[in-house]
């Protein structure tokens, strides 16, 4: 892998979670190819609908719930094999209420590998999955997330 190519990809990466944490207005399905996944446990989310799906939901609910989060994504490095897969360690600070909002212990650590393609239109993911090693009270219900992915009632 080129060095520009480790960093387009890098860019994703970092992109995905600016739009996570609503600081960047790109839709967040716009980030995937056609057929691509995000998958954290046992929820996921497959192809544009259901991506859509879970990105207004989860706007829906920060919004509802006053809920700021910031994902911050370090010992990102490349993966060995074939393609363009990265792994990286994200920990997430998270709250709710007017801001500035008090600081704590990070809600949750989680380990993610992003799997990037280079499209016509850029840098895209074709799956990321995140395995969560440590939860907090404030880590969200991924049951929730799936059921709003399928676009059924929580």
């Amino acid at each position: 892998m080129s060095g520009s190519a480790y960093l387009a990809a890098q860019d994703l990466i970092l992109r995905f979670w600016a739009v996570i944490d609503e600081v960047e207005d790109t839709p967040g399905p716009s980030l995937f190819i056609e057929t691509g996944a995000l998958a954290i446990e046992s929820f996921r989310a497959e192809g544009p609908e259901e991506l859509t799906r879970y990105f207004t939901a989860r706007r829906m609910l920060s919004v509802e719930r006053q809920r700021a989060t910031r994902h911050i994504c370090s010992n990102l490095r490349l993966l060995p094999g074939e393609g363009t897969r990265l792994a990286a360690t994200i920990t997430v600070f998270s709250g709710s209420g007017a801001r500035p909002l008090p600081l704590g212990t990070p809600s949750t650590l989680a380990d993610f590998t992003f799997d990037c393609v280079e499209t016509a239109e850029g840098w895209k993911f074709r799956e990321v999955w995140g395995a969560v090693v440590f939860a907090g009270a404030d880590t969200p219900d991924l049951k929730k997330a799936a059921a709003a992915a399928k676009g059924e009632a929580a």
